[in-house]
């Protein structure tokens, strides 16, 4: 990042060799256009925001000839790229690699002639460190014509909060504390709710270490991610939101039980059951950056119990590669009755020579949790499922461990679940619902053939079943904005592959096709009508308003219109995106 005064010489040099003519706000106004803010308004927005106006430099700048370059921290980027924290410390940091960032980090000397622009990293950030500064960036950008933009750590597949020549709200340090209630105290006294158990306020801009670290010191569950690093209000929460004690207690946006949230008007309001209730369902799982800034939201509470996991593994190897797609479908076909067992499965599998988790061989690896029971009745449930396997004919292993509290177990599945990053590359994900898991053991078969590819295509793939259970039970919530297909499913299918970074485009359009297309198609027939978790879906799928929102949509476009008939809130997938349309220099337009 660059100081302000760096950024209004850019600002005037921009301004004064405008080229791009846009004389109709039909399009967001970008640096090129005359009408793009002057230095004397950019510097009265930092002042009005206590000098948190921030001029975005490309994170891996230090990398590029020209005055930021620098080989010691050139060095240092390329030393913390893929770690999802460090990401998200930067102000246009992202911690997944989709291939839209447009200056990478390459080590010095292969520099020559490299260049570096800013591609579509926001031009301006609003560092906000109160609502004050979130609502007068809102302000600003409404007033000027600004494609406005919204992040917290960047944990996002989609990269939903990039954009050329927007002004973005980092709410990274919005952060006004984290309150244990020990009995839930709604701040406007609704009672709709009927949750007279604990809650945790969540102030901003946490990461669900910080929301953790606080229910483990006052003894209480929380349902949050996976990977400690994704930000606790955000798009995770906003879109769904799920995680190894979902299954146990029900989705992450069905846990909120109240959010103040600024609005596209700059106004604060409180969303809960009694008041607001437009905007109470749409954070609810209506996707991120679309209905306002969420400040703060309240959670549900439950209270210590033990738990427990199994690890189950099964080994691949290209001689065995018919066999063990045939224990795969054999898996995939008992997890709607594992899940009735309470058990929430995570599983990670694939067709290399090389381990896909941890020490493990290649093959099929999964970690099941389970709350308040004992090993002998989780084993009793899987006993059937083990017979099956056992009769394909592959051999696989399954190891135990008990745990006194939750926070233990999360602890070592944390140890592993966050931070490595993600390669370059794309994903496509389905929800698998029981009547395609044990419907038709031909079509299961058949559709995973297709999903695992050529094992030298290197897809990886992930068995997320963590839904079914209080999941399904709070399908009858009338405020929940989740995806209907997370109160149907027992499992999210998730498919990726990924390229180098110099790989040809000929070949990356290959593979996106492949995982969108190809394989990505054979799911919704395998399981029509299911839709998927938005936020580990593929930002290309062309069928992304059925399968991200499902009937919910219309009812979220209806509150888009009334509440941001400006859309001053915008991000691709989200609700009314498909009125707009980026050009071919990248200017947001309406269609």
């Amino acid at each position: 990042m660059v100081s302000l005064n760096h950024l209004l010489i850019a600002t005037a040099i921009f301004s004064a060799s405008a080229s791009a003519q846009n004389t109709s706000n039909h399009c967001k106004y970008v640096p090129t256009d005359p009408e793009w803010p002057s230095s004397a308004e950019w510097d009265n927005l930092n002042q009005t925001i206590s000098g948190q106006l921030i001029a975005v430099q490309p994170v891996a700048i230090s990398c590029y000839p020209g005055p930021l370059f620098n080989n010691d921290t050139c060095t240092e980027v390329n030393s913390k790229w893929t770690k999802c924290a460090w990401q998200a410390e930067q102000p246009a940091g992202f911690c997944i690699d989709t291939g839209t960032l447009t200056c990478p980090p390459i080590v010095p000397p292969a520099v020559a002639g490299q260049n570096c622009t800013l591609g579509n990293n926001p031009k301006y950030v609003v560092n906000a460190t109160c609502p004050a500064h979130v609502t007068a960036g809102i302000k600003f950008a409404q007033k000027n014509n600004i494609r406005l933009v919204v992040k917290t750590t960047g944990h996002d597949f989609l990269h939903r909060s990039e954009g050329f020549g927007s002004l973005e709200i980092w709410m990274r340090y919005h952060r006004t504390g984290i309150d244990f209630q020990k009995t839930f105290q709604s701040t406007s006294g609704c009672q709709k709710s009927n949750w007279t158990g604990s809650a945790l306020k969540v102030g901003g801009g946490y990461q669900w270490s910080d929301v953790y670290a606080v229910a483990q010191e006052n003894n209480i569950i929380v349902v949050g991610g996976g990977a400690v690093s994704i930000g606790a209000i955000g798009g995770w929460m906003q879109g769904g939101g799920y995680g190894p004690a979902a299954h146990e207690y029900g989705a992450g946006a069905d846990q909120v039980l109240e959010a103040q949230v600024a609005l596209a008007d700059g106004s604060i309001i409180t969303a809960n059951a009694c008041q607001n209730t437009d905007i109470y369902t749409g954070i609810r799982g209506g996707g991120p950056s679309t209905y306002g800034v969420v400040l703060s939201a309240t959670y549900k509470t439950y209270p210590m119990v033990s738990t427990l996991t199994q690890s189950l593994f099964i080994p691949f190897t290209r001689a065995t590669r018919s066999t063990y797609l045939d224990s795969l479908a054999v898996l995939y076909s008992s997890f709607p009755d594992l899940s009735d067992a309470g058990y929430a499965v995570f599983g990670f599998w694939g067709q290399s020579d090389a381990s896909l988790h941890g020490s493990s061989p290649p093959g099929y690896f999964h970690t099941a949790v389970l709350f308040n029971t004992t090993v002998a009745k989780a084993q009793a449930a899987f006993d059937p499922v083990g017979q099956k396997l056992a009769a394909v004919g592959l051999n696989f292993t399954q190891t135990w461990t008990t745990y006194p509290d939750y926070w233990s177990l999360f602890s070592v599945m944390s140890a592993t679940a966050d931070d490595p990053g993600f390669p370059l590359g794309v994903e496509y994900a389905r929800f698998f619902d029981k009547k395609a898991l044990q419907g038709n053991a031909t079509s299961l078969r058949d559709m995973l053939e297709v999903v695992a590819g050529a094992p030298e295509d290197g897809a990886i793939h992930s068995a997320a079943c963590m839904a079914g259970g209080k999941v399904y039970k709070n399908f009858n919530d009338p405020y929940s904005g989740a995806n209907p297909g997370w109160h149907l499913a027992n499992c999210l299918q998730i498919t990726q592959r990924s390229w180098a970074s110099d790989e040809s485009p000929a070949l990356i359009a290959s593979i996106k096709n492949d995982v969108t297309n190809v394989k990505g198609e054979a799911m919704m027939a395998f399981s029509p009508g299911t839709g998927t978790y938005m936020n580990e879906a593929g930002r290309e799928d062309p069928h992304w308003k059925e399968n991200f929102y499902g009937i919910n949509y219309d009812r979220f476009l209806k509150i888009k219109k009334n509440r941001d008939p400006k859309s001053v809130f915008y991000c691709p997938t989200c609700v009314g995106s498909d009125e707009w349309a980026e050009d071919t220099t990248g200017r947001l337009c309406r269609v």
